[in-house]
């Protein structure tokens, strides 16, 4: 029988991890194929990471793909599992899911409780103001003063950023229904926090009303998206990890990215 490249890859995979997964004999390795089926967590709201098509009622996106292709790469089923933001990790820690893919900023909060896999996207945090205000607000500097709202979404990553760089503005958390750049729109804030590839994606395009402020970055608001897993499994870890360098070196990130944020993928 003839071999593909994708399936020699698999193997050496396999073969590489197997001794450490049958010593441990309890990685999530072995329970997700013994089980036959992966559960990923996604909150479905994240476009174009996560997102339900209003025709279908199921999810799709960038993080739809890559928990797509790790699933397959692992030969085992799908299982995609709603989640929450404000409970992404908390579910995980109760086991609802065996992976997180929404895509989850790596941070050091989170990283306290659960693992994450290598990077294999790396969006910047920035605001989002109105056009109309631009002459007022001309740099971050602008934004950090008393008196201004900027809001953020409950329980992410952003919302954790922006309470370490904006030390003088009011920081607004918002929850599901309510949207951080819905905020602005309707004047109750003055910004939003959010990444550069979910604006440049959905909301710009949908709003021009809109547009991001670069002026005066703070640093480290550069973030690096990967796989959020649970702590305590070396053998899963690794495993990920060398499934992430593969699909890196196949190209299948690459071809993602232009799918999905140069070409914003099928809309929702």
């Amino acid at each position: 029988m003839r071999l593909d490249r994708r399936h020699l890859l698999i193997t050496t995979l396999s073969l590489v991890l197997a001794p450490s997964a049958l010593a441990q004999g309890t990685s999530m390795l072995d329970r997700v194929r013994k089980a036959g089926t992966l559960r990923v967590g996604t909150t479905g709201d994240y476009f174009p990471y996560s997102f339900r098509d209003v025709k279908t009622g199921g999810f799709k996106g960038y993080e739809i793909a890559v928990a797509e292709r790790l699933s397959a790469d692992l030969g085992v089923k799908l299982q995609l599992v709603q989640a929450t933001w404000p409970t992404l990790v908390a579910g995980l820690m109760a086991r609802k899911y065996d992976i997180a893919a929404t895509g989850v900023t790596v941070t050091p909060e989170r990283a306290k409780a659960v693992a994450f896999s290598k990077a294999y996207l790396r969006p910047a945090f920035i605001p989002l103001i109105l056009k109309k205000d631009t002459e007022r607000f001309k740099s971050w500097d602008d934004l950090d003063q008393p008196g201004v709202t900027i809001s953020v979404q409950q329980g992410t990553a952003p919302e954790t950023m922006a309470k370490k760089v904006f030390t003088k503005a009011r920081i607004l958390s918002v929850a599901d229904p309510v949207i951080d750049f819905t905020e602005v729109l309707a004047g109750r804030a003055q910004a939003a926090f959010t990444d550069n590839l979910y604006f440049m994606t959905k909301i710009g395009l949908e709003y021009p009303q809109l547009t991001m402020l670069t002026q005066g970055a703070r640093p480290g608001t550069d973030t690096e998206n990967a796989i959020m897993t649970p702590q305590g499994d070396p053998v899963w870890l690794d495993w990920l990890n060398g499934w992430v360098d593969a699909r890196a070196a196949d190209g299948f990130f690459d071809r993602l990215f232009k799918t999905w944020f140069e070409g914003t993928g099928p809309t929702p």
